[in-house]
């Protein structure tokens, strides 16, 4: 599980492609083989680590439904670490499980606009939680299946949003919470 704060905006080293895929992360964070770490939102397992940072894989399923496909070296991602017992949760519960791409349609000072697919948008509700490429977000409002998170500077120079363009994909986990009681109705 992950409570959805970024803690590095971590940069992709190097993609080896195959069956599976061998991601190689530069980052300061503090890993060992078998953690699992959410990177831009997909909860993934170190399998090595160096004096450089980790690497991770992705198999056929996870570049299926994630924006893996659309990494590149040279990239900046958000990580976080599993959560650990005892730990504070400041944003929401996260998975690492992406239950959909989103596209950014539009950006308006901090406000970014977000598209899902339409079977999708009764998990959004306003002044809810969501999870944008790994970070837990408030959602300002809500029209159909188009919402809008909007960030504080902060947020924007310590994650990937800073750099998000208008057009780019992003994975999107809807609060679990919300997806429990929709299954109900």
């Amino acid at each position: 599980m992950f409570t959805g704060i970024i803690e590095e905006k971590a940069r992709i080293q190097k993609i080896t492609q195959g069956a599976v895929w061998r991601i190689s992360v530069t980052s300061h964070l503090e890993t060992k083989k078998g953690d699992s770490i959410a990177i831009q939102g997909v909860c993934l397992t170190v399998t090595d680590v160096d004096r450089k940072g980790f690497t991770v894989e992705a198999m056929r399923q996870t570049k299926r439904v994630t924006t893996t496909p659309d990494w590149r070296a040279g990239d900046y991602v958000n990580c976080e670490r599993a959560l650990k017992m005892g730990d504070r949760i400041g944003g929401h519960i996260l998975l690492g499980h992406v239950d959909e791409v989103g596209k950014m349609i539009r950006k308006q000072e901090n406000a970014f606009f977000l598209q899902i697919s339409r079977q999708n948008a009764r998990y959004l509700i306003d002044k809810g939680s969501i999870g944008v490429n790994g970070a837990s977000l408030t959602i300002s409002t809500v029209s159909s299946n188009i919402f809008s998170v909007s960030l504080i500077p902060y947020t924007l120079e310590t994650t990937t949003f800073g750099n998000l363009k208008t057009g780019a994909f992003v994975n999107i986990e809807y609060d679990y919470l919300v997806k429990i009681l929709s299954a109900k109705r």
